[in-house]
């Protein structure tokens, strides 16, 4: 079902959320963070197909595949210019992985 859904982003089992609606839902709070905490750092608690998402909508590198990559659990911080992700740290285990970003 997980390869299902991000092969096709409205698929949604019988009474469940699609990745697309769930993309959608996480972005728009991530975003009204951001506004209303502006210049802060805050931390976010999420699963990691929801971070994926949220992920994924700034840089479509983060996918599935990505997915697969991480630890459970596992911590990346993001950083934003305004609401433009620049960059991506991945904080846990002891490793620290950098990547910087474009906007799309």
């Amino acid at each position: 079902m997980l390869e299902k859904s991000f092969r096709d982003s409205s698929f949604a089992l019988k009474r469940g959320e699609s990745n697309a609606d769930c993309q959608n839902r996480a972005v728009n709070v991530l975003k009204e963070l951001l506004e209303t905490y502006k210049d802060k750092h805050i931390v976010i608690g999420s699963h990691g197909a929801v971070m994926t998402l949220m992920m994924g909508y700034f840089d479509r590198t983060y996918d599935l595949d990505f997915l697969y990559s991480t630890s459970k659990p596992d911590i990346y911080r993001m950083e934003f210019k305004e609401k433009e992700l620049v960059q991506v740290r991945r904080l846990w285990g002891g490793t620290s992985t950098e990547i910087s970003h474009c906007s799309f």
